[in-house]
């Protein structure tokens, strides 16, 4: 129930209770349509909706002066609030796969906002972290939790379809073994797993389950898959390139059914476009009734200043969940 509709609800209740019975009632008939109309805005549909042309910069928790004036350890998590277009806030956690550094540049909007992205535009989140000074440094970001389950975040097979989408930049793609989306089954966060889809060949990817697809080996596109923990994963050069100092938008489908998808486009304005199949990816289905967490890989090649830019997420979910916040 939308807030018009609320309203003229509550109207008609005043208007049409009239004796002293029906105004006892009032309160209860009162608290149960607002309860309704909140319950419905809680079946929110997207778990994460940002753009950094249309939204404020991600809140990040700050890394402090203790501890070394900052510098934390391989594993640190952060907590991130992702601003929406209309003021709603999207939680998340990121977890950094490499020690973090006093040199280190805390996530933060790199470059001038505009109005209208376009593919060579500069400017997005910046998550190089302590690339700069350090090799294999990355992160992987989810929404809600990392690891738990929860309306903010999970993907129940038999029951939701939706997507993961999001829309990267660099000037030099060579610097980054792994830039990549997926979806994972909801376990304890497995730090090795970056490493694995950096690698874009088969091996073990740590988490029993997952699907991921984007830049991995530094020189192209690939998909990585892996069903009840097989020990080997399966994967798949599509033959797509991303450009230096280009946007690469990336989306995972998944079906209520379990079934993977993928997209991708390259060199289009953020969050836009027009997505294509790559050809080659192999099929792949999550089990019925998994439990699935949306998620962001990166891991850097070199200790070289080189960005590594957000600039859209998008994380889709249908049916909604309700929850009590909303």
């Amino acid at each position: 129930m939308n807030s018009a509709g609320r309203d003229l609800a509550l109207f008609t209740l005043f208007k049409t209770l009239k004796n002293k019975k029906n105004l006892e009632n009032m309160n209860d008939l009162v608290l149960k349509t607002l309860q309704v109309g909140d319950l419905t805005r809680s079946k929110s549909k997207y778990l994460l909706k940002w753009n950094y042309t249309t939204c404020a910069a991600p809140v990040v928790t700050n890394f402090g002066l203790g501890d070394g004036a900052g510098a934390k350890a391989t594993g640190f998590t952060l907590g991130v609030l992702f601003p929406g277009e209309d003021g709603e806030l999207y939680p998340s956690t990121m977890t950094g796969t490499g020690a973090f550094t006093t040199t280190g540049m805390e996530p933060q909007i790199e470059g001038t906002v505009i109005a209208t992205d376009a593919g060579d535009t500069a400017v997005g989140w910046n998550v190089q972290l302590d690339g700069e000074t350090t090799d294999n440094c990355g992160m992987q970001l989810s929404p809600g939790s990392g690891v738990s389950g929860t309306p903010a975040n999970k993907f129940v097979v038999g029951t939701h379809s939706g997507h993961i989408d999001a829309t990267f930049w660099t000037s030099d793609w060579t610097d980054y073994d792994c830039v990549a989306i997926g979806f994972r089954k909801v376990e304890a966060l497995a730090l090795g797993h970056n490493a694995i889809v950096a690698t874009g060949a088969a091996g073990d990817g740590v988490y029993t389950d997952f699907a991921a697809f984007g830049a991995m080996t530094d020189t192209d596109m690939r998909t990585m898959t892996d069903l009840n923990n097989s020990g080997t994963s399966v994967a798949t050069d599509v033959g797509i390139v991303p450009v230096d100092s280009d946007n690469m938008r990336v989306r995972i489908n998944l079906s209520s059914a379990g079934v993977v998808t993928y997209q991708s486009v390259v060199n289009a304005e953020a969050g836009a476009g027009t997505l294509a199949t790559p050809s080659g990816a192999a099929a792949f289905t999550f089990d019925d009734g998994d439990v699935l967490i949306p998620y962001i890989v990166t891991l850097k090649a070199g200790a070289v200043d080189v960005e590594l830019l957000i600039k859209d997420i998008e994380i889709y979910r249908t049916p909604g969940i309700p929850s009590a916040n909303g």
